[in-house]
């Protein structure tokens, strides 16, 4: 039951930032800044009670996944503060990497891939970017036989490829 309660206070509380961020939208230059932050600390304070009560790999990357998500809809179109914060996201898995190495670093994949899309540059140098950084995930998952990791990023890997070979074939 606990597990179930950390996993929606985290979701849930990362909807409601979502939706508070939308309600201030434009009042003051540091709203974003505190609801991006309010969102690192939120993913602290589950990084603590997932420690204390859960440990499952998956729900440790869907929830980093969510909160990543949860920046960018904070930080709409600012693609330099998103990834600011979303570097923060992923230096608070440092810690769990020595117990927890296949789901902390698929959470870092997805960071890595976060910042690579608020990246400004072209969608086709971005579609690149994407298409090397999953294909070096699945490898790595591969090689270092991370089930987390393998599934994960061959799936996205096959995906970013087909629609790298398919933009390429069009245009």
């Amino acid at each position: 039951m606990k597990k179930f309660l950390l996993y929606a206070a985290a979701v849930l509380g990362n909807v409601l930032l979502i939706n508070w961020s939308e309600l201030w939208y434009g009042a003051e230059w540091f709203t974003e800044w505190l609801f991006g932050l309010l969102t690192v600390i939120l993913f602290a304070f589950f990084l603590q009670g997932w420690k204390r009560y859960s440990q499952n790999g998956v729900g440790l990357i869907l929830i980093t996944g969510f909160g990543l998500l949860t920046i960018n809809s904070i930080f709409f179109v600012q693609n330099l503060p998103a990834s600011i914060c979303s570097s923060l996201l992923g230096l608070l898995l440092i810690p769990l990497y020595t117990d927890h190495r296949d789901a902390v670093i698929t959470a870092w994949g997805f960071v890595l891939i976060n910042i690579i899309i608020n990246i400004e540059v072209q969608s086709g140098i971005t579609l690149v970017l994407l298409s090397l950084t999953t294909g070096i995930g699945a490898i790595v998952g591969f090689r270092f036989k991370f089930l987390l990791l393998k599934r994960c990023f061959t799936v996205l890997f096959s995906l970013t490829f087909l629609t790298l070979l398919f933009a390429f074939l069009l245009f």
